[in-house]
């Protein structure tokens, strides 16, 4: 009996994985992304803008192409690295450093969301709900997280996902931040606010 090469069986397997799975394309976070975290204190509210959103957004090629995402699709991956100096205050460099400092910025300067498993929870070709799962790295502590994520694609073909996460700070293990002498205090829950815009 003819004997069949491992060399050939292992290429063809791969062939076929590839085929079944497809391809996926690296989609970048466009720098039009937007980004914000607000909270709460003793004297006001408050509301930090992010400036640096970098990533990527891998997605299947055959759901590119289709222009759709339907029931059973998934998002093969996300990565997003947020500098922490990149966080700017409405109330100047005062809260910023204080901010910077409970983040524990000199010896991690990045807050990072990857991607863990995804589900479409409600398909279709403008608009789609997503329900993500990941780890959120703040401060050099890792949690899981779960959130709802509105998807959208525009009539040039690209793509945004939107929505919202609270944490509490003290989660990550961050001390939050003080002014006046202890007399005023920021509370220890905050809400980080997206919408990002990805493009080839």
């Amino acid at each position: 009996m003819k004997r069949t090469h491992p060399i050939l069986l292992a290429v063809a397997f791969l062939a076929i994985f590839s085929h079944s799975y497809g391809q996926n394309s690296d989609l970048k976070v466009s720098k039009s992304s937007e980004m914000s975290i607000s909270g709460t204190s003793t004297l006001h509210s408050w509301t930090c803008n992010v400036t640096d959103v970098s990533g990527t957004v891998k997605v299947d090629e055959k759901i590119l192409k289709k222009g759709e995402f339907k029931k059973g699709d998934k998002i093969a991956a996300v990565s997003i690295t947020v500098p922490v100096l990149s966080i700017k205050s409405e109330r100047g460099e005062t809260m910023e450093q204080k901010m910077y400092n409970a983040l524990k910025y000199e010896e991690n300067p990045n807050i990072t969301f990857s991607l863990t498993d995804n589900q479409i929870t409600s398909p279709g070709k403008e608009t789609f709900a997503v329900e993500a799962k990941g780890n959120l790295t703040i401060a050099g502590k890792t949690k899981g997280i779960a959130l709802p994520v509105a998807g959208k694609r525009d009539a040039s073909g690209k793509y945004s996902f939107e929505g919202s996460y609270k944490l509490n700070m003290k989660d990550y293990d961050m001390e939050p931040p003080t002014a006046m002498f202890g007399q005023i205090v920021t509370g220890e829950e905050v809400e980080i606010s997206f919408k990002l815009i990805v493009e080839d």
